[in-house]
């Protein structure tokens, strides 16, 4: 699912990145081995290997709102309240069509969140990008991210796999593409830019042309590999109710295959239509099957449907129920249990702070 949407010294992460404050408060569930593996950390985030060494770190918790990264979080904190916790990444959309705009993610630093734009070049074919023509453009964005005071996530070319695109269906250019706009921002000494690789969870078409890695522009211009999946229920039949697991196992492995980068899932919701959706929240909130897996952004909006957390009061709860146990405010963590709780196989984990 994809949205084109116009408007446009802190402990690190898993390579050493710094997180605002407000996640480094977030993440005090680390185990030992983990804060001394964060500690030793000092290698490259380009070029460092991830080893699973036996711990498991819950995965970072971000969501999308609409209008949520204006009028200072305004529709964000909104949601917060409702669950009764911070989210620690914030995710808009922005097109070419706009400059760089410094109030998202100067707003989201300053709360101690960690920024995320998904940025849109419809109008702009690959082809034209990576001959340069935009060079102008993607020059000035370059200069002005580089004045942000943190790192900011940029995840271009959205669900490049997904035939309802427009970046779709070049993967040679988009390839290239990618690169010059990495190259732009290293020759503008724009360093505070981590790249998101996103494709869809699945190919549309699923031919060997439109293969997700085929768009993959290579391990040194890609700082975080991401997924977008959803949980479609009845409304669409032909792919039916899927738990979180179903919905990601196979693309994880794919993209986890291309390189040693953190993952991320970047856009992910489910529907209330076939299924038990806060089971499906809780199933989700409380999977350990994907070991790399860094953060996960929920979509809240309602859309082709209402994916929104407060599509029930039931979802809600589940988001709340978990915040409470993140945040300390309860011992237990929320059981997901029920046929849709997570698969038998838990085992796979390793610590989202290892170098």
């Amino acid at each position: 699912m994809h949205r084109i949407f116009e408007r446009g010294s802190a402990p690190a992460g898993r390579y050493g990145w710094p997180w605002p404050a407000g996640a480094r408060r977030r993440t005090q569930l680390l185990t030992c081995t983990a804060f001394l593996l964060l500690l030793a950390s000092c290698a490259s985030p380009i070029t460092t290997d991830l080893e699973d060494d036996g711990t498991f770190t819950r995965p970072l918790l971000g969501a999308f709102v609409p209008s949520g990264v204006w009028s200072d979080l305004a529709e964000l904190k909104e949601l917060e309240s409702m669950v009764g916790g911070e989210f620690d990444v914030g995710h808009w959309y922005t097109s070419w069509d706009h400059p760089y705009d410094p109030v998202p993610v100067n707003d989201l630093l300053e709360h101690g969140r960690i920024p995320l734009v998904s940025w849109q070049s419809q109008g702009r074919a690959v082809a034209d990008i990576a001959t340069g023509r935009y060079d102008d453009y993607v020059r000035e964005w370059a200069r002005q991210a580089a004045s942000a005071p943190g790192t900011l996530y940029v995840r271009p070319f959205p669900e490049m796999n997904g035939d309802w695109v427009p970046w779709h269906g070049d993967p040679d250019n988009l390839r290239l593409a990618w690169r010059r706009l990495v190259e732009l921002f290293r020759e503008e000494g724009t360093h505070n830019v981590r790249w998101v690789f996103s494709p869809n969870v699945t190919d549309e078409p699923r031919t060997a042309e439109n293969r997700m890695e085929n768009y993959y522009p290579g391990r040194e211009y890609v700082d975080v590999l991401a997924l977008d999946g959803y949980n479609w229920g009845d409304t669409r039949p032909y792919i039916g109710w899927r738990t979180f697991e179903e919905v990601f196992a196979s693309g994880y492995g794919r993209v986890a295959a291309l390189g040693p980068q953190p993952v991320w899932i970047a856009e992910v919701a489910s529907t209330e239509h076939g299924g038990d959706k806060a089971a499906w929240i809780r199933d989700m909130l409380s999977s350990t099957r994907f070991g790399r897996l860094e953060a996960i952004i929920w979509f809240n909006e309602n859309k082709e449907t209402d994916w929104r957390i407060e599509s029930s009061l039931a979802s809600a709860e589940a988001f709340r129920q978990w915040f409470e146990w993140r945040d300390g405010r309860t011992a237990e963590e929320p059981d997901a249990g029920g046929p849709h709780g997570p698969a038998e196989d838990t085992t796979r984990t390793a610590s989202l702070t290892s170098g």
